[in-house]
């Protein structure tokens, strides 16, 4: 069976009072639940439709019938309501249902010594079916949500049934009887539909919520961590949700020693699902970076065009000739740059814009024969990089806007030009850093959403602290 995204949607969104801030906030408003519940009444048509229905045996009077070979050949949809329940989660209401069911019939008539039977089909026609379904929504100990259906109550307002074969005069006999059972058997709260219905949340909905990535691997190595904080919460025209939104160590889990900031404050419900994400979540994962030492590498020839790093050139391009004291000192071999972050680059989310502070050593070592290398210089660099976000297939993009950098000399066995220092600057770690930023940001920052939900007419603003994103949804399912 399909997923509902009734149950999809709804899974991605739950909320109460806080003992700690969030990295990640979401809310679902009454909007999507009325296109969720749209979407949800589709796909329970197809799994009602073709339904078998147990056979039927009973008498009436003189009558015995056997009804037997029965499936609902149409469902019609209803109109639908869903509302929002302090602290529960979420009553769904309909009226209008109508469902067409056929199926063959055998009867069996004695009185006195007149024996009669015969067999043929029928076509049943109910209408005015309403049915109510409560739907409890939670989280587990792991912070998973869970949902779970109650309460299911369904009633039939009509059914009118048609025989086809055998003698008419006969059907009144039992007719009514029939009618009553298959009512009974369609409505009710063990019904044809409320057991569908309680398939549909008990064990498609849960499915779906096992699809929700509470977890996502980053790079093989760190861990975002996407579950809940509580409970759900729900107000009248919208339900939210507040996610732990940090980001570990994937061999070490353990939380960052500073908290969430305050997420922007916003009552706006004009579209279906809003998402908060803390500027504390990339904090979080550059902290665990730092500590087990991912932000350091070691920049050659192979990571820059041209022989940059070669100490002895025909042309003046490489780093011996713009810097004369290195191809002095170390003649027809090449430098390698060790790069390393001294501090935590930040990100800072204001005002319209998005910049990642970042600090750090780069220092250089000369290639000897025989594989050694010659330490000969240390530059402190400190960077102030401003980036531009885009929302696309449900991901955070970032790329580089602008990248100043400015070095200092930290200790140096060489003599150091402001020249020198520029094409540092220029010629070398602006080409390589800028591209792996890019890279970096190109890979996209998952968000939590099931792959059958899908963001549409999205806005992206940017305020202190937070990332806002009001998207309205679509579900592929």
């Amino acid at each position: 069976m399909q997923q509902v995204c009734l149950l999809t949607v709804v899974s991605l969104f739950v909320t109460s009072a806080q003992c700690k801030t969030p990295g990640l906030q979401t809310r679902i408003t009454d909007r999507a639940l009325e296109y969720a519940t749209e979407v949800a009444l589709d796909i329970l048509s197809k799994q009602v439709t073709g339904q078998q229905i147990p056979d039927q045996h009973g008498q009436s009077g003189d009558v015995k019938f056997d009804i037997t070979g029965m499936n609902v050949k149409q469902f019609t949809k209803p109109s639908s309501r869903v509302s929002l329940i302090q602290n529960v989660g979420l009553s769904w209401s309909t009226s209008g249902t109508g469902l067409a069911i056929h199926g063959d019939f055998k009867y069996k008539y004695r009185k006195g010594i007149i024996k009669i039977s015969d067999h043929g089909s029928f076509d049943l026609k109910a209408n005015g079916i309403n049915f109510q379904i409560k739907i409890e929504i939670g989280m587990d100990g792991t912070g998973r949500p869970t949902m779970k259906a109650v309460g299911c109550s369904c009633n039939v307002g009509s059914a009118d049934i048609k025989f086809h074969g055998g003698a008419a005069w006969i059907y009144n006999l039992f007719s009514g009887q029939l009618e009553n059972k298959l009512k009974d058997m369609v409505g009710g709260g063990n019904g044809l539909l409320c057991k569908q219905l309680n398939t549909l949340i008990d064990v498609n909905g849960m499915k779906s919520l096992q699809k929700l990535p509470v977890t996502v691997q980053i790079a093989k190595r760190f861990l975002l961590d996407y579950r809940f904080l509580s409970k759900p919460s729900f107000q009248t025209k919208f339900m939210e949700t507040y996610h732990k939104g940090e980001v570990y160590w994937n061999a070490v889990p353990g939380d960052a020693p500073f908290a969430a900031p305050p997420l922007l404050k916003s009552s706006d419900t004009s579209r279906m699902m809003y998402i908060w994400l803390s500027d504390y979540v990339f904090n979080t994962m550059s902290y665990n970076a730092l500590k087990y030492n991912q932000l350091q590498y070691n920049v050659t020839n192979k990571d820059l065009p041209s022989g940059v790093l070669n100490t002895t050139c025909p042309q003046s391009t490489c780093i011996g000739k713009i810097i004369k004291a290195i191809g002095t000192k170390f003649p027809n071999t090449t430098v390698m740059l060790y790069m390393k972050s001294t501090s935590m680059p930040n990100m800072t989310v204001q005002n319209g814009s998005t910049v990642v502070n970042a600090s750090g050593d780069i220092v250089f070592f000369a290639q000897q024969p025989g594989g050694k290398y010659t330490y000969f210089l240390t530059l402190s660099a400190t960077m102030s990089t401003t980036i531009s976000l885009m929302i696309q297939n449900e991901k955070v993009f970032a790329k580089v806007l602008k990248l100043p950098i400015s070095v200092t000399v930290k200790d140096s066995k060489i003599p150091v030009s402001p020249e020198g220092l520029n094409f540092i600057v220029k010629g070398i770690v602006s080409v390589f850093v800028e591209p792996k930023l890019n890279e970096l940001g190109a890979a996209g920052f998952p968000l939590p959403v099931i792959n059958s939900v899908h963001f549409t007419n999205t806005q992206l603003t940017v305020a202190k602290d937070t990332l806002l994103i009001a998207t309205d949804l679509k579900y592929s399912g």
